[in-house]
């Protein structure tokens, strides 16, 4: 283990004044201003991307990892979502030479087949149909990510199909589902409708498939053929598991009608006859339900309603204890209707010769059983794909008032976000293709902090995109302009330090594994695993944990799911065996995560120590980090600190420039909460303030160096001081720069 120190300076004797500025004192927070969003200046990482993307052939799956060139490869990126997904050439290039200088390797284009206008590109006519001229506005955005060394991963659309007029004569029933809306030129079809009805993944198949045989000639290649193109997801944000599951069975009395003779037909072969049936269910179990009270197995019109809450251990031992046996089946059946379909979508993606990654959907299935259904269902097709958020507006009022979750995941090891970890499963790479805090949340910076160094790094993640609908190729010039917003300074803004530190691999993956082992076909019994599984789900944020492994383990050691050949029991986790000084050390010796005292929601830190990356992230006023190449002291209440090796190939110990990157909070000029900073007041305007960071900087290695400021976009500014081998005093709002470059002399 590597020895480390964080001590209070108080501790010490020194006394130091807080520069923590609250919205209404915002006087000495600086404004930021990019006049050059695409000039690579010092920080740009546009040599650090192998372009064009696809040189070396495809991103392939082996084990547990992604592969590029015979080399593990990690995958950091965004997403540009409906229209969005087929700018201007003008824009195209302008995003893509954004991106590259910030190190974004990879971009999810999702959306784009969701509608017309603002919605994506399609005609207007058909779901599976394309608009030629968005089309060749989309070859072209995707032509000038590949030059510049930036992979893509085609995400199609929200959701099912949106059935527009065409349609219609593939899925004669989809007026039960409404009428066509005008603003939209389409039937908008329940959630979970695409898994009962091999009418509707037809069309959803045939979008997919008149794209991959598309050719693009800007690329000279179909999509198919690109190896730019590394992974197409079958579909986003559904899974038949969920508690929308119904919704379809409601709405359409002819699915229904045909999804119950087929779940009967089911029964029947697994209980014979009706006798066979009421034997294993009991009488109770049919009619119980408001869609389905003529339930026959003989006239087969058993209906596979159900949704999470019936699917819970405690559910199912406890107030639907005597319907247990008909809601395992219909979990069963409804899987296997998942199953089917996936293989489907695979099966026709394959025969137009696409031969690089298919991930399965990014969605959950409440907690328990039906949650370890669907991620099972998942890996049977390839990478896990995960989405989740923190922070923003909540959806309740108190009077009158939307409350603002403005806490910081910092506060406890392993939640929000990260938690998603707990869905790792072995041997597949993992993947967090939404992600965000939303606005107004003020501690955006710790996202991709935590995510890089935690996610990335220790638990071996291999993707990560962060969720915004656009950016205008460069740094957002207010807060809120929507509430999922990758480019605005505060996140963006630490990609030259975390992307170096992501595509480098400076942080180590955790040799010490603890597996939550599940038995798949168990899970269609009751059982199949022996600890308790909690999923708490806001709307799009949510936290996992259980009883034997909790969220905390995240932060220790690299934690994953295994799907066994026969039950084995999960071994308890025991934390204390990580706790150093008050916090948890990770099993590596690189990371350490010191938690808010109890009921604080605004508190906690974490620190890198590793050979191209130390850094001291969140609320450490008075903290002094003591790492292998530098001490750091903050002075501030909060703030991301990160000293970087610049090159790609160097190491903090010999590199001859290090970048320093220090960030806090970002507020928009007149930006107000109420003293508790749970209701927004004020949204405020342009331009951004940035929150001073002060800071103390102790080089290790005894040489002569100068530090210089950079502007906002990178660039050399002005000399800050000459320092004859010992520590320098920053305050970015002295400079008003969050960039410093050392060099040795």
């Amino acid at each position: 283990m590597m020895k480390r120190f964080h001590t209070s300076l108080a501790l010490v004797g020194l006394v130091l004044a807080c520069s923590f500025a609250s919205g209404e004192e915002s006087g000495s927070w600086y404004p930021f201003y990019s006049t050059a969003p695409t000039d690579p200046g010092v920080i740009g990482m546009n040599d650090w991307l192998d372009a064009p993307a696809g040189r070396l052939g495809r991103i392939e799956r082996v084990g547990g990892e992604l592969v590029y060139g015979g080399k593990p490869i990690k995958i950091w990126g965004l997403n540009n979502t409906f229209k969005e997904t087929a700018p201007s050439n003008e824009m195209a290039r302008k995003r893509a030479a954004f991106y590259a200088k910030y190190g974004v390797n990879s971009v999810r284009l999702h959306k784009y087949g969701d509608g017309t206008g603002w919605a994506g590109i399609l005609n207007g006519r058909s779901f599976s149909e394309f608009d030629p001229e968005g089309l060749d506005r989309m070859d072209y955005f995707i032509n000038e990510l590949k030059q510049k060394g930036i992979f893509v991963k085609l995400s199609a659309s929200f959701g099912p199909p949106r059935l527009m007029p065409e349609d219609l004569k593939t899925v004669p029933f989809a007026e039960e589902f409404g009428s066509i809306d005008e603003g939209r030129g389409s039937i908008t079809v329940p959630h979970s409708a695409i898994f009962y009805s091999p009418e509707i993944q037809d069309i959803h198949i045939r979008q997919t498939i008149n794209l991959l045989n598309h050719h693009n000639p800007y690329t000279g290649m179909t999509y198919a053929e690109d190896p730019a193109i590394w992974d197409v997801e079958i579909i986003n944000e559904q899974s038949v598991l969920f508690f929308t599951s119904p919704n379809a069975l409601k709405e359409s009395p002819t699915l229904r009608k045909s999804v119950a003779k087929r779940f009967s037909a089911w029964l029947e072969q697994r209980y014979g006859d009706e006798k066979g049936l009421l034997a294993a269910w009991g009488k109770q179990s049919l009619n119980c339900f408001e869609i389905a009270r003529d339930e026959s197995l003989e006239a087969g019109t058993i209906v596979p309603f159900g949704n999470p809450y019936y699917w819970n251990a405690k559910t199912l031992d406890g107030p639907e204890s005597m319907r247990r046996q008909r809601h395992l089946d219909t979990m069963e059946f409804l899987t296997g209707l998942q199953v089917k379909f996936y293989n489907r979508f695979v099966d026709a993606v394959r025969e137009t010769g696409y031969t690089g990654e298919i991930s399965g959907s990014n969605w959950q299935a409440g907690s328990s059983f039906s949650h370890f259904a669907n991620l099972w269902t998942d890996a049977l097709i390839g990478t896990i794909d995960r989405h989740n958020y923190f922070g923003g507006l909540q959806r309740k009022k108190v009077n009158g008032q939307r409350l603002v979750n403005n806490g910081s995941m910092l506060a406890r090891a392993g939640s929000g976000m990260l938690s998603s970890g707990m869905q790792q499963v072995a041997d597949l790479p993992f993947m967090l293709s939404e992600w965000i805090h939303v606005w107004p949340n003020d501690w955006g910076v710790e996202g991709p902090a935590i995510i890089g160094a935690y996610g990335m790094g220790l638990q071996g993640w291999d993707v990560s995109y962060m969720f915004q609908n656009y950016d205008n190729g460069e740094f957002s010039p207010v807060l809120g302009g929507h509430n999922w917003d990758v480019s605005v300074p505060q996140v963006m803004g630490t990609f030259p330090a975390i992307s170096r530190q992501v595509l480098r691999g400076d942080i180590e993956l955790s040799s010490e594994v603890v597996t939550l082992n599940v038995h798949a076909p168990s899970l269609f019994k009751g059982s199949g695993f022996d600890f308790v599984d909690q999923v708490d789900q806001g709307y799009d944020d949510k936290v996992l944990q259980t009883d034997k492994v909790g969220p905390a383990a995240l932060a220790a050691a690299r934690v994953e799911v295994a799907f066994t050949d026969k039950p084995e029991s999960t071994r308890q986790f025991k934390l204390e065996r990580f706790l150093r000084d008050g916090g948890i050390e990770s099993s590596t010796g690189e990371l350490f995560w010191k938690e808010a005292s109890t009921g604080i929601t605004q508190g906690g830190y974490f620190t890198i120590d590793t050979p191209g990356t130390q850094a001291l992230v969140g609320f450490a006023e008075g903290v002094q980090f003591d790492g292998s190449h530098a001490t750091i002291r903050l002075k501030s209440r909060y703030g991301a600190v990160y000293l970087t090796a610049l090159d790609k190939d160097e190491v903090l110990a010999g590199a001859k420039r290090i970048l320093v990157t220090a960030f806090a909070r970002a507020r928009n000029t007149g930006q107000a909460f109420d003293p508790q900073e749970t209701v927004l007041l004020e949204a405020g305007e342009g331009p951004v303030l940035m929150e001073p960071v002060e800071l103390t900087i102790s080089i290790k290695r005894g040489q002569p160096f100068k530090v210089l400021a950079l502007d906002h976009d990178g660039r050399i500014d002005q000399q800050v001081a000459t320092v004859d081998g010992g520590s320098v005093f920053l305050d970015t709002g002295k400079w008003k720069t969050p960039y410093f470059v050392i060099e040795f002399q």
